[in-house]
């Protein structure tokens, strides 16, 4: 039988070659005919130092160069963190698989062994994140918050100088494990009632072209309907809200063995000012509507006016 031969798209980060060659050595295991090789294409999220550029960015800064080789046809797939992905995917490009989940909390990781609650007053925690900026000193008022630029291996070589001014910093737990293995980084899982995790987080995705039927049939075996169910809930969230993958919002969503989804939000000023939540169930395989009940009744009673007629939160209209 005839080989297949597949480019996958990825960023160069090590983290994200570690995951690319986890879809690829998944892609080979189910069937043994597939040849991938990564090929490594540098997005203007990689380019950008310094956190306010990043943000004026907008959303898709880590995927927009990728989409276009996609749509080049210069690789046959590109594996993202589905936190990274803009809601709205470019016209002629569809996500072909969503693999299941890795924990979706947010991770501190401190010099010592002192946990985040318990850390002095005053104390630095970095964070390359506007949702972790906010919902950290929100929920522990006693740190400081700075902004921790670069891909997670150079934010941990920044923690570990001598120099460092930080007590610890704030990252995502999934990517802790992946870019260690079985033996990851030491860590503390943060509640995600508290600080609610990123929409998608802890999730892969591989976007193909959309009438690419030979990709959508090798990567069905690797779609996970329980995540895939979980991370459309979150992300319909967020484009309701037009909060965007920059905005300091958080969505969260769990689905349960008899069937119900419950989605979670937060969302706060980086200060962690104004903070709001709000929670609903619904039916697994109803996630759009899990995500409407409760952009509609929860949110609306508890920002009052300040959510506003076009269905955005002025938190989210200031411009942070």
């Amino acid at each position: 039988m005839s080989r297949i031969t597949l480019k996958i798209g990825t960023r160069g980060s090590e983290l994200a070659l570690i995951q690319t060659r986890m879809v690829i050595a998944r892609l080979q295991e189910l069937n043994p005919r597939v040849s991938a090789t990564p090929v490594v294409i540098a997005t203007a999220g990689d380019r950008i130092k310094d956190a306010g550029p990043l943000r004026a960015a907008g959303t898709g800064v880590f995927v927009k160069e990728l989409e276009r080789a996609l749509l080049a046809r210069r690789i046959d797939a590109a594996v993202h963190s589905l936190k990274d992905m803009p809601t709205a995917l470019q016209e002629g490009l569809e996500i072909g698989a969503i693999l299941e989940r890795e924990e979706a909390a947010d991770a501190f990781v401190g010099r010592g062994t002192i946990p985040i609650e318990q850390l002095p007053r005053g104390s630095v925690v970095g964070t390359s994140s506007l949702r972790r900026q906010a919902l950290i000193q929100a929920a522990y008022p006693q740190l400081r918050v700075e902004d921790l630029r670069g891909n997670l291996d150079t934010r941990l070589e920044k923690l570990r100088h001598p120099k460092s001014p930080l007590a610890g910093i704030v990252v995502a737990a999934a990517g802790l494990r992946r870019l260690r293995g079985a033996n990851p980084v030491p860590h503390q899982a943060l509640p995600k009632d508290r600080v609610v995790p990123a929409a998608g987080q802890g999730a892969l995705a591989v976007e193909i072209r959309s009438k690419d039927d030979r990709m959508k049939a090798l990567l069905a075996p690797l779609h996970h309907e329980r995540t895939a169910a979980e991370t459309s809930a979150e992300r319909e969230l967020v484009r309701r809200l037009e909060g965007g993958c920059q905005a300091p919002l958080g969505a969260w969503a769990q689905a349960s063995d008899d069937g119900l989804l419950r989605l979670m939000c937060a969302l706060a000023r980086p200060d962690g000012s104004d903070l709001i939540r709000g929670e609903a169930t619904g039916m697994v395989e109803s996630p759009l509507e899990v995500s409407a009940a409760l952009e509609s009744s929860e949110l609306q009673a508890s920002s009052g006016k300040r959510y506003g007629a076009r269905g955005r939160f002025s938190i989210l209209d200031s411009r942070f």
